[in-house]
């Protein structure tokens, strides 16, 4: 069964995306000097891995026969593939949905809740409201709230929820640096976009400047808000430099899938020295 597990690479891809997210609530609560325990955030990013990995795995469950016409997702997609059959793509989501649950109760009832949000906003995103035959070319066509307007807000809110997420844990909840969380994920609503229209980053923010004026607003009013502006302000750099470095590729092209990683971590490094020896 775990073989079969590694077998879903968009549920593996979406790994280092989630942790990065997570990791910027984390770096959040450190910039605002939130003293949260160690077990407790890596529980947490635990839990909320393993319980929002089974929406990925229901995705693939609802969209099987959508993805079979398509040359370039088959190559992702076991249930496609025919690699793994639905009733054991069925025991996976369950075990994750489970697990993921059962583990997030310990820490308090807002880190549940929001990770259960987490999981239902995506079901309410992914669930085909109906399927139907598409008139220009032969297949089953899958209309959800994803190929509707309320897809990009849908998936701004889980985005924010997940920078969110680590808050929880803190008694400082209210403390939530709320502008900052939403300027960056629209930058992330941005890329996604494009990634679903196979734009390169750099044609992606090219075709959505509106959006990308409000996410550079928002950020330029967090630094001025909420403390620690100077960092906030490096933080935004970093993020213009990455979008800058990578605005050629697409976010499936090899260079990116190696060197993003990578550029994560280093920019996390960057950031935790800058608190720990420059802001004492």
């Amino acid at each position: 069964m775990f073989r079969k597990v590694l077998l879903f690479r968009n549920l593996i891809d979406n790994i280092p995306k989630n942790v990065g997210l997570y990791s910027v609530g984390v770096i959040l609560l450190f910039l605002f000097h939130v003293r949260i325990g160690l077990l407790q955030l890596l529980l947490g990013l635990v839990s909320f891995l393993v319980s929002y990995s089974s929406t990925y795995i229901l995705n693939d469950i609802y969209d099987a026969e959508v993805d079979k016409k398509d040359d370039r997702k088959v190559l992702r997609k076991p249930l496609a593939q025919g690699a793994i059959k639905r009733n054991e793509a069925m025991k996976i989501f369950w075990g994750f949905l489970t697990l993921g649950l059962l583990l997030s109760i310990p820490l308090n009832p807002f880190f549940f809740c929001t990770v259960s949000s987490l999981v239902l906003i995506n079901f309410i995103y992914s669930f085909p409201l109906a399927r139907f035959r598409n008139q220009s070319k032969e297949g089953l066509h899958v209309e959800g709230l994803k190929q509707t307007i309320l897809g990009p807000f849908l998936i701004l809110l889980m985005q924010v929820l997940k920078i969110f997420l680590p808050w929880t844990i803190s008694s400082e909840m209210i403390e939530f640096p709320v502008l900052f969380a939403v300027g960056f994920s629209l930058l992330y609503v941005i890329i996604f976009r494009g990634y679903k229209e196979y734009l390169t980053i750099g044609q992606s923010f090219k075709q959505a400047p509106f959006s990308f004026g409000i996410a550079v607003t928002l950020l330029i009013l967090s630094a001025n808000l909420y403390p620690e502006p100077l960092v906030q302000s490096l933080i935004f750099i970093y993020i213009l430099v990455g979008v800058l470095f990578f605005r050629n590729s697409h976010l499936t092209d090899r260079r990116v899938l190696i060197l993003s990683p990578i550029y994560i971590l280093l920019g996390i490094f960057f950031i935790f020295y800058l608190m720990t020896n420059l802001l004492v």
